[in-house]
């Protein structure tokens, strides 16, 4: 472990001292680390190294370079990266520091490239934080995201912003329609276009009969069209989607305590002994649509779920009721089984 820590400790010493040559050797280490230690103690050590090498390549530059055209840009990263670090060690006012600086730099800015650049790096950082309550992450990211469209309108990253902010508007539906067609409107990439497209068609669906049959792994029929005076749970999952079986493992114990429940689950995996695997350790007896087609699963494409873990909640007339109710889902739940 010590041997380790001196490690580290002595490349981001090397890293340093070497920094006396080109701005090539502080892009570098905008990379993220892409092989960390399983223990999260030592993983959590170095990230927090690369960090520290960061920041101390950025300021070895601007002392050896001050007047170097990369010093505004080499600036904000030290901010960028001294934000990072406390957030790691859960400092909230070197944190708010580090922002602050960037705000600043934001109206030093050279020219409006960087100017964006900087206002991004800041908004990217402020997103990690929104806030605990729904509503004030949602209002919090609605409120960045056009800043940035509409400081910034023709930059690639403004309809991608409003994207991730109307991800968050799944509750409030006349929110989401406004901000998918801001986004709509800015996007030239394909791929997010067809992701707000996506997210358009389900918006269409809420509060109507939802058409939803299909053959599950054990061979049964399953057409939802039959179980009207029930509410229904339709689960969109992955086996190969962490953040679906942490998700399902509450998820499934909450809906074995509730009978009155029918649940769903529809597959967009690719390997079915996976899902095999899967639906055992997580005790899933409910019936399961797996067509192994992963993110092209026919019943994803047709109702355009892009999102994993995916939550409808069907009333007792089959209509969709909720469009992703994976975070407050007691809650709906218990109010479709108390209306008659």
């Amino acid at each position: 472990m010590r041997f380790r820590l001196f490690l580290i400790l002595s490349l981001v010493t090397g890293m340093a001292t070497a920094l006396h040559a080109d701005w090539t050797e502080v892009t570098a280490l905008d990379l993220p680390i892409t092989k960390l230690s399983p223990n999260p103690l030592k993983a959590k050590m170095e990230v927090k190294a690369h960090f520290e090498a960061q920041i101390t390549a950025n300021k070895t530059f601007l002392k050896d370079f001050p007047n170097d055209p990369h010093a505004y840009d080499s600036r904000v990263r030290l901010a960028v990266a001294q934000a990072r670090l406390a957030s790691l060690d859960a400092n909230g006012p070197a944190v708010q520091v580090a922002l602050a600086k960037l705000k600043e730099l934001e109206k030093q800015a050279p020219n409006e490239e960087q100017h964006a650049e900087a206002m991004f790096r800041r908004i990217s950082l402020q997103w990690q934080n929104l806030g605990n309550d729904p509503d004030q992450r949602r209002e919090n990211a609605i409120a960045m995201a056009r800043t940035f469209a509409n400081t910034f309108p023709q930059d690639r990253r403004s309809p991608r912003l409003l994207a991730e902010a109307e991800a968050l508007c799944d509750n409030h539906p006349e929110e989401k329609a406004k901000l998918i067609d801001e986004a709509l409107s800015l996007s030239k990439e394909d791929a997010l276009t067809q992701r707000l497209q996506d997210d358009k068609k389900r918006l269409d669906l809420l509060g109507k009969p939802i058409d939803l049959s299909f053959t599950s792994t054990d061979g049964k029929i399953i057409d939802l069209a039959k179980d009207r005076g029930s509410v229904t749970a339709v689960v969109f999952w992955s086996a190969e989607s962490a953040p679906s079986l942490i998700w399902l493992r509450y998820f499934c114990q909450y809906a074995a305590g509730v009978p009155a429940l029918k649940v769903v689950g529809i597959s967009l995996d690719t390997n079915r002994a996976d899902l095999m695997a899967a639906m055992e350790a997580l005790q899933i007896s409910w019936p399961v649509d797996y067509d192994g087609k992963g993110w092209q699963n026919t019943i994803a494409r047709k109702f355009g779920v892009n999102t994993l873990p995916t939550l409808w909640l069907i009333d007792r007339e089959g209509r969709l009721a909720s469009l992703n109710a994976r975070d407050n889902y007691e809650l709906k739940i218990n109010g479709l089984l108390l209306k008659k």
